[in-house]
């Protein structure tokens, strides 16, 4: 799953990188379309776009598979992104687990396929526990991350809003 590029992940479909700045564009366009921020409590303003931006890059430089574009390769094109960022939630902070892709390439298994070969790099760099957050209603993504082995927690409120709550334990180097 993995080419010459240690930093890269590839897949039959899918490359999986780091964010270049020659992403931010991309992502600053994404990041303010309703449709890609489906099960987003909003839309983000330009200026918030560029900084969700800086931090995912600044997240990266520090976590190896931190949220990270996920590029079609047959077209070139940055269709979403997956990978973890962090978030407190109960007195303590987690690596939490997300994707999003644009609505087009929705239900062609993308999100299951770069999950996987991210979640593959992180079973290599770390050891511990995942979280995904997910809308109740959003049962796509609920099988992608069943899929990706997570198992459901609970249901809690995150940001004011009742979430189902998934976990993944990886293992680390020795896995």
């Amino acid at each position: 799953m993995t080419g010459s590029d240690p930093d890269v992940v590839t897949t039959e479909r899918l490359l999986v990188r780091p964010p270049q700045e020659t992403d931010r564009a991309r992502f600053v366009e994404l990041f303010q379309d309703d449709d890609f921020m489906a099960f987003y409590p909003a839309v983000l303003s330009a200026k918030e776009a560029e900084a969700r931006f800086d931090h995912m890059v600044a997240v990266c430089r520090t976590v190896p598979f931190g949220k990270q574009p996920v590029v079609e390769r047959a077209t070139g094109l940055v269709v979403g992104y997956t990978g973890v960022d962090y978030i407190d939630l109960e007195r303590r902070t987690w690596l939490e687990w997300g994707y999003r892709l644009v609505p087009e390439r929705r239900g062609l298994g993308y999100a299951t396929e770069a999950g996987q070969a991210l979640l593959a790099k992180a079973r290599r760099t770390y050891a511990g526990e995942l979280l995904a957050i997910i809308a109740p209603e959003n049962h796509a993504s609920q099988n992608v991350c069943r899929k990706l082995g997570f198992t459901f927690w609970k249901q809690a409120p995150v940001d004011g809003e009742l979430c189902n709550l998934y976990t993944l334990t990886v293992g680390g180097p020795a896995e």
